[in-house]
């Protein structure tokens, strides 16, 4: 061949080279764009779905405030007069209620203008010990009193005898609420008790008021006063979106601030990057209207495929490149050269198309499944990865061990303990160790969590031998928010459904009163009235230990160390002053504090000793101890005995169940939800629970948790440290930290 040709040949293949770069780089970068749009759309579409999910737990949150208002304000009315005993029982749900944000709950009262001290004295009269009615501006024609509140926020702040009749926000929801004989939210403000707080901390709030209206006389309505609740808006945004999964969404709350619509809340989400995509959405609350505004990064809800346009434009042009490469030197070769290539490459193909044909039919078939799929050797070594095993671990697969796709992956079990290389399933199916539907964690860099339920089985050769594993993995996170969305759900129709039956019992309780002299009614009609009016407590009731059900399987957790003596000394002192004839006696020990969440752990606490004092014999004084033991293994054994009915045989592991009643045929109120309501919060706290026959009758419930930390003071919730019944041994306390070296011998 001349030196012309050969310089021709070249030329022709430089051109065909440059022309198979160019249209291959432009078709890769073509196919980029397009997925890259598609992803966008889809990314615009998921923060549509998420601005109506967070846009609807906001409302149904927003709710339970404002249910709670109504319920106090419906418990308050149709009664002779208002007094301090009857808004202490009417807020006590309230303060269970564990509301975010929520600072003050309140009964406010008006004043008009030279009836500041007959006002006091009425008030004084009516359980207001100590109150002093301070008014703001002596010339206004009416003061706006706070008369009984209470703290929602574990505070100690207190606002009875403050005048509010100068803060123009409250004062005109006030108005509104009795004008319109309806709750009112105001619009957003800064609170009062707030005025000393720095301005760069200082948050936004609001108030929630409903009116009341007493019955003096039968038949007589009229106005007494508010029942107020004080909201900050930052707090209830952060409270209402705390779910335990990190939210990657901006989210802005905005209200109506001075006459103007005005931001009062913004809750930065955990993705990064700039906030190229928006929605809005508008949710009710009382008489207002809230605007909710959301922001994120377009990527960080792609986060699994953000990089595949790159990937794609990148892939195709370097492809492009050496496809271009390959053709200028198969070109640019000898004849026989080129003969003797065409001719490998030909059978080459030959073969390599019906190898990739089958290996590409099984190939797709596992890339379409939506399955992490992986195969090993028995070495461990990974022999195949599926499309979606590939975007989670990353990486060429013909290069990683199964170690590789474990560590550094922030993989571990449901109880957070990590997972180590040892217990990968593709290692334990090795092993012939058979895994079936095992839940993994994985915590990604971006503060989220996904929930995977895997499988692992060993590959035997002809001979039987293991020749290697395979393991499938599925993502079932969708599936656990679901299952937290249903629970909420429930959560929320039976906050729903105890304000109809507050008025029930309201309503039945006044007939009652009503109707308790007049010789027309028979006994059987004041019978029926009373059967409604304890069938409606029974519901109440019921709704409540639901509730508690669902905080103790949902509820977010606050572990803290706490000291249980004082916990523990609340909870007798409570039960005591609520006893009847003859008061239990109860022995509270020298408690060691524990590790967890203080609400939860009061609400076991309450539940283990209310019920040792309900089920006694009729006429019989309970008798309780609660003590507690450190264990060898530094964890707090907790043991709460009493010589009560015991439990019948057979029970022992029942009674934790949902609604199991050991003794439904004897007369003992109860829904069956407090053991299993005990169980649920003490599995939560990795401990264990189980009772026993007392010895000389009666029962012992057992329960272990965390041992305290050390590394903060015990959370104390307030009260005395310790109280007993009258008739609880006469002994000398030892400081809480000691454990009583003998049981007492009240339940021996």
């Amino acid at each position: 061949m001349s030196t012309g040709r050969r310089r021709a040949g070249w030329r022709g293949a430089t051109v065909l080279a440059v022309l198979v770069t160019v249209a291959g780089i432009v078709l890769a970068l073509t196919a980029g764009g397009i997925v890259a749009a598609g992803q966008r759309d889809a990314a615009a579409e998921q923060l549509r779905e998420r601005t109506n999910t967070i846009a609807t737990r906001l409302a149904a949150e927003a709710r339970r405030y404002t249910d709670a208002v109504s319920l106090v304000a419906a418990s308050l009315s149709n009664r002779p007069a208002v007094t301090a005993p009857q808004f202490g029982t009417a807020i006590a749900p309230v303060e269970r209620m564990l509301l975010p944000g929520a600072t003050t709950i309140a009964f406010l009262a008006p004043v008009a203008r030279g009836d500041v001290a007959a006002a006091q004295r009425r008030w004084q009269q009516r359980g207001a010990a100590g109150l002093t009615l301070r008014p703001v501006n002596v010339a206004a024609p009416e003061h706006y009193f706070y008369i009984f509140d209470a703290p929602l926020d574990g505070g100690t702040y207190r606002m009875a005898g403050a005048d509010v009749s100068t803060a123009r926000e409250p004062v005109s929801a006030l108005r509104g609420a009795r004008d319109g004989r309806r709750l009112t939210v105001s619009d957003a403000y800064w609170l009062l008790r707030d005025a000393d707080v720095p301005v760069e901390v200082r948050q936004l709030s609001f108030v929630v008021t409903a009116p009341v209206f007493t019955a003096p006389e039968p038949g007589v309505r009229e106005f007494a006063g508010w029942v107020l609740m004080s909201l900050r808006g930052l707090d209830f945004l952060t409270g209402a979106l705390d779910t335990g999964t990190p939210e990657p969404v901006d989210v802005t709350l905005s209200a109506t601030v001075r006459g103007a619509r005005a931001d009062v809340a913004t809750l930065r989400g955990t993705a990064p990057g700039t906030r190229d995509l928006t929605g809005s959405a508008q949710i009710r609350v009382g008489n207002r209207a809230w605007t909710l505004r959301f922001a994120v990064h377009a990527g960080a809800l792609q986060s699994d495929r953000a990089g595949v346009p790159v990937v794609l434009a990148t892939a195709g042009s370097a492809l492009s490149v050496c496809v271009a490469a390959l053709i200028w030197v198969l070109a640019t070769g000898r004849d026989r050269a080129r003969a003797r290539v065409d001719a490998a490459t030909r059978q080459l193909r030959a073969s390599a198309r019906a190898v990739e044909a089958e290996r590409a039919y099984l190939v797709q078939v596992l890339d379409l499944l939506d399955l992490t799929v992986v195969t090993c050797d028995v070495t461990g070594r990974v022999v195949h990865m599926n499309r979606t095993g590939r975007s989670r671990f990353g990486g060429p697969h013909e290069v990683l061990h199964v170690r590789d796709t474990i560590e550094g992956m922030g993989l571990t079990r449901p109880d957070g303990t990590p997972l180590t290389a040892h217990d990968a399933p593709l290692l334990r199916a090795l092993r012939d160790e058979p895994v079936h539907a095992e839940e993994i964690v994985r915590h990604l860099p971006d503060g989220s969590v996904r929930r995977l339920l895997t499988h692992a089985r060993a590959l035997r050769d002809p001979d039987g031998a293991i020749a290697g594993a395979v393991s499938c993995a599925y993502d079932v996170t969708p599936l656990r928010e679901r299952e937290a969305e249903l629970a909420a759900f429930a959560g929320i129709v039976a906050h729903d459904l105890k304000n109809p039956l507050a008025m029930v019992i309201g309503y039945v309780d006044l007939l009652l009163d009503d109707l308790a002299g007049n010789a027309e009614l028979t006994e059987e009609h004041l019978r029926t009235l009373g059967r409604v009016l304890v069938t409606g407590r029974r519901m109440r009731r019921l709704i409540d230990d639901l509730l508690g059900m669902a905080h103790a399987r949902d509820g977010v957790l606050r572990p803290a160390d706490v000291d249980l003596r004082a916990l523990a000394g609340e909870v007798v002192a409570e039960r005591l002053a609520t006893a009847g004839d003859p008061p239990p006696q109860v022995y509270v020990g020298p408690l060691a504090p524990v590790h967890g969440d203080a609400g939860m752990l009061r609400q076991l606490v309450d539940n283990l000793i209310g019920n040792a004092i309900k089920y006694t014999p009729p006429s019989h004084a309970a008798r309780v101890d609660v003590t507690t033991t450190v264990l060898p293994d530094g964890r707090v054994r907790l043991e709460v005995a009493d010589r009560g009915i015991g439990i019948p045989a057979g029970h022992h592991s029942q009674v934790f169940n949902d609604f199991h009643r050991a003794h439904p045929a004897d007369g003992y109120a109860g829904t069956g939800l407090g053991l299993s309501i005990c169980r649920r919060i003490v599995e939560r706290h990795g401990g264990s629970i189980h009772v026993e026959d007392n010895q000389g009758g009666g029962a012992r419930f057992c329960v272990t948790l965390p041992a305290a930390t050390g590394e903060a003071p015990p959370v104390a919730t307030g009260g005395s440290p310790v109280t007993t019944g009258e008739a609880a041994p006469r002994r000398a306390q030892p400081p809480v930290a000691a454990a009583p070296t003998e049981p007492p011998s009240v339940l021996r």
